[in-house]
C-alpha cells in the first residue's frame, strides 16, 4: 500500500487533531515527524500526514470540511 503526503503541520498537536478526524472516519493514516532542537532552547518540529494513495480524495475532503468548520464566520 503506498501511501501519500496530503498536509503539513508546524507542530504535532495539529497533524494529531487532524488525524484524530481521518481516524474517526476509519482513514488510515502515518504521522511523520521531525523533531529537531535548535538553538536557546527551541524546538522545531516538521510534521505531515500521509494517507493511502486509494484514500486521498476523501481525506482531502474530510481536512477541507474541519477547516471550514474552524474558520470565523
Amino acid at each position: 500500500m503506498d501511501f501519500v503526503r496530503i498536509a503539513d503541520f508546524n507542530n504535532k498537536l495539529g497533524a494529531e487533531t487532524t488525524a484524530h478526524v481521518l481516524d474517526q472516519s476509519g482513514v488510515p493514516f502515518i504521522i511523520h515527524s521531525d523533531e529537531t532542537l535548535f538553538g536557546e532552547g527551541g524546538i522545531s518540529d516538521y510534521v505531515f500526514l500521509s494517507v493511502p494513495e486509494d484514500r486521498v480524495d476523501e481525506a482531502k475532503r474530510l481536512i477541507d470540511g474541519l477547516t471550514d468548520e474552524t474558520e470565523p464566520r
